[in-house]
């Protein structure tokens, strides 16, 4: 059994007892009754951090018998737990939108209104679970995204179109990175992983230079497909102290798109051969530069100037970083590329919904939290509870990050 403890320090010690509720049935909330033993008047007073009465018979974790007063705890002015707004936020990190996550939250809570209910009732609408995500999702992410950059990343971006609504035809990007550290000695190198990703509403140089300076030092080598403004960003911020390399697995597409399909169809064709291992010696690339040109002088399939044309522009790039190239390292964006789709996954079907800029920042961290498998909504219940302590139990005020009425930071 709990009893709570006055908050006044000069009455530690003293005799605490129930004294009536507050609040209507079932979530009235327990008073309490201090009696100081050091002769000041006694007084009324509620926990830092208020709980909900009327919870089960049992702990639904561990068994224990509950007292009527010993629910769950949460913020002295939310009507939700700390642990229902937790789990909202587990959810739509993994996808959930804003609406079912509020309906599964007011189900799980008691709080759902009687009656029938119009599909634009203000209890069907998922702005609850969109207000927890602007106000908690700061401190449920403290100290658990990256704070700098890794050895090696891979950069790439993808953009969101709105096909539908009041907004046809407006969009985003959304700019990812995907990054491991250099492995050490007799060990294998890490597994690459999600490192950051951030909306934007147009993808230039100052989009990327911002992106860039978010987090701490310098990765050694950047890994991209042939963005202008990102190979130029990379240039301006980095200079000669980041090695930058084009994705191979782009490169080698191109390539393939210059060439006739006979000759990749054909399996056995001495450039097709050459093609498989291209990028991973200067002998095998010379093998490779070699014999598209012996087909485009004398071959069957002559000539060849497309190929060619693009062995002396981007074969010249493909060329130049095959002998830095770290067989176990990153060397295409496709991590990266999965990462993306995973997020059109979750936000591509319902892109119009998303306005706000730093609402959707935030969403963002809370997904790659998920990806990172540090979504648990124990554990941010936790966060939040002690947030919500060290703030006097009352969290900041509601929808901080509000557009101003008819503009959508999200495409400004």
């Amino acid at each position: 059994m709990e009893v709570a403890a006055c908050p006044i320090p000069e009455h530690a010690g003293s005799r605490v007892m129930r004294c009536g509720w507050y609040g209507k049935p079932p979530h009235r909330r327990q008073r309490w009754l201090c009696r100081p033993r050091n002769g000041d008047p006694k007084h009324r007073f509620t926990p830092v951090l208020t709980r909900q009465g009327d919870p089960h018979a049992y702990c639904v974790e561990c068994s224990t018998a509950l007292e009527p007063w010993e629910g769950q705890a949460g913020a002295r002015e939310y009507r939700f737990a700390a642990r229902e707004v937790g789990e909202a936020l587990v959810s739509v990190a993994k996808g959930t939108s804003y609406r079912v996550a509020a309906e599964v939250a007011r189900h799980k809570a008691g709080r759902v209104p009687p009656g029938r209910r119009s599909r634009r009732s203000p209890a069907n609408e998922g702005q609850l679970v969109a207000n927890w995500v602007d106000v908690c999702s700061e401190f449920v992410c403290a100290g658990q995204l990256p704070g700098g950059w890794p050895h090696t990343i891979a950069v790439d971006s993808q953009n969101f179109r709105v096909n539908s609504g009041p907004n046809t035809g407006c969009g985003f990007h959304v700019l990812a990175v995907v990054g491991r550290d250099q492995a050490e000695p007799g060990k294998w190198a890490p597994v690459p992983r999600v490192w950051r990703l951030e909306p934007i509403a147009h993808k230039d140089v100052a989009a990327w230079m911002a992106f860039f300076g978010a987090l701490e030092g310098v990765p050694k080598v950047i890994v991209s497909d042939a963005d202008n403004a990102l190979a130029l960003t990379i240039r301006n911020l980095f200079g000669d102290a980041v090695e930058h390399r084009q994705c191979e697995w782009h490169l080698g597409r191109k390539l393939r798109q210059h060439l006739p399909d006979e000759i990749l169809a054909e399996r056995t064709h001495p450039i097709t051969v050459a093609l498989l291992d291209a990028f991973h010696s200067l002998e095998c690339w010379d093998r490779l530069e070699h014999t598209i040109r012996a087909e485009h002088t004398g071959g069957e399939h002559r000539p060849l100037g497309l190929a060619v044309k693009w062995l002396d522009t981007y074969g010249q790039v493909a060329r130049a970083q095959i002998p830095t190239r770290d067989p176990k390292g990153l060397n295409s964006t496709g991590p990266v590329e999965q990462v993306l789709r995973e997020i059109d996954r979750r936000i591509g079907g319902r892109v119009g919904s998303f306005t706000n800029r730093a609402r959707l920042a935030k969403l963002l961290n809370l997904m790659t939290l998920d990806l990172l498998g540090k979504a648990d909504g124990r554990q941010w219940a936790d966060r939040l509870r002690e947030h919500l302590y060290l703030a006097g139990g009352r969290p900041r005020n509601q929808r901080p990050h509000d557009d101003p009425r008819g503009v959508h930071s999200l495409f400004l």
